[in-house]
């Protein structure tokens, strides 16, 4: 079942961030507690009767960039490989209105000379990957008894990630979601290395 998160979730919730906190940034139960009672970020978790499996960070449109952004996504080491991540990106995306099947486009930014685990260039593997966006069949319901509030339907869902976080990049390119921006290491200087990639779809 994939409900709102309470506070009494906070210590599980942080305990799933224990090996990703390089990436998340700031973790611990008060972060969780903080992003449930939040009414600008939507905090849902994925509860298989046993306790948190995972769970799903949404936030309100602000700034310069349009739509939702998709904060976080987090499932337990124990429960990977197992399509949950892929269920609630596909969750993500049927929330917030981004689920039609986008156009496909030639992509553009992929940081340059990244690689894949079996040597094979990333650039190949998600460009294959970006031809097969599956249908959202897998999507998880929500709780029948909660009330998403209005600005979640955008029809646009964006993220930021580390270019060089390879799986994450071939879950959002399988999914459609398109490199939109690099953000340079060096403010100012296009020609640096990226520093976080923008990724979109709607």
């Amino acid at each position: 079942m994939l409900r709102p998160g309470r506070s009494s979730d906070a210590a599980a919730l942080a305990s799933l961030d224990a090996g990703e906190r390089a990436v998340l940034g700031e973790s611990s139960p008060g972060w969780h507690i903080t992003a449930a009672g939040d009414p600008a970020k939507v905090h849902l978790v994925l509860d298989d009767g046993a306790g948190p499996a995972g769970y799903l960070v949404l936030a309100a449109p602000r700034g310069p960039e349009p739509g939702v952004e998709l904060h976080r996504l987090v499932v337990a080491a124990a429960r990977r490989r197992a399509g949950l991540g892929r269920a609630l990106l596909h969750t993500a995306l049927r929330l917030t209105g981004a689920s039609r099947a986008p156009e496909r486009r030639e992509p553009r930014d992929l940081p340059a000379g990244a690689g894949r685990d079996d040597g094979a260039p990333l650039s190949d593997a998600l460009e294959r990957d970006a031809r097969r966006v599956p249908p959202l069949d897998d999507a998880l319901g929500p709780d029948a008894h909660w009330a998403p509030p209005g600005w979640l339907a955008a029809g646009r869902i964006w993220l930021e990630v580390a270019p060089d976080n390879a799986t994450a990049l071939r879950l959002y390119r399988s999914a459609g979601l398109d490199v939109e921006t690099r953000l340079p290491s060096v403010p100012g200087d296009p020609d640096s290395p990226p520093l976080r990639l923008v990724l979109s779809r709607g």
